[in-house]
């Protein structure tokens, strides 16, 4: 009786090592790399904390992917347990809201930053003539709305329409 009681215990260990060995293996891939999102902040940070000349952090209000490109807006905040001191960023004013604006590119599997303002005081995609107009694919667009709010996303697709 003993001798079975062994082989039992051992069939269950066996079969309980072979599942989970099943169960690691049956994640995707993907599971283990970072996400999207996170390779995008990746990218998007070392080049505000350069503009901020301090590290930060990224608050995402807005992050919308469509292929290759992304458009991400949001604000800037301190490393933990700092505020950021908006005198060592070229170009802010202090007494002004703050919107960050990053428009990227993936190419050969990396995001790259193609333009970015840390400071903005109105949303830059209310002057997209000044990128060149809708340039990026319409669905970077979605969820911004111009400043007669009308949805960017659908003006961008009704001019494509028209060209």
């Amino acid at each position: 009786m003993t001798i079975d009681f062994f082989r039992g215990l051992r069939a269950v260990a066996i079969a309980s090592v072979a599942m989970s060995a099943t169960i690691a293996t049956a994640l995707p891939a993907s599971a283990k790399e970072p996400s999207e999102r996170q390779r995008i902040l990746d990218a998007a940070r070392p080049r505000a904390a350069t503009a901020a000349g301090q590290p930060v952090r990224i608050k995402v209000d807005k992050l919308n992917v469509d292929g290759e490109w992304a458009v991400l807006v949001g604000e800037l905040v301190g490393a933990p347990g700092k505020t950021i001191d908006w005198n060592k960023a070229a170009g802010c004013e202090a007494d002004l809201d703050k919107m960050l604006w990053v428009v990227l590119r993936e190419r050969d599997a990396a995001w790259r930053v193609e333009h970015i303002e840390i400071c903005a005081s109105e949303p830059p995609y209310w002057y997209l003539e000044g990128y060149g107009g809708f340039v990026w694919p319409c669905g970077v667009y979605r969820t911004l709305d111009g400043p007669d709010g009308v949805s960017l996303e659908a003006q961008c697709r009704l001019e494509r329409e028209t060209k």
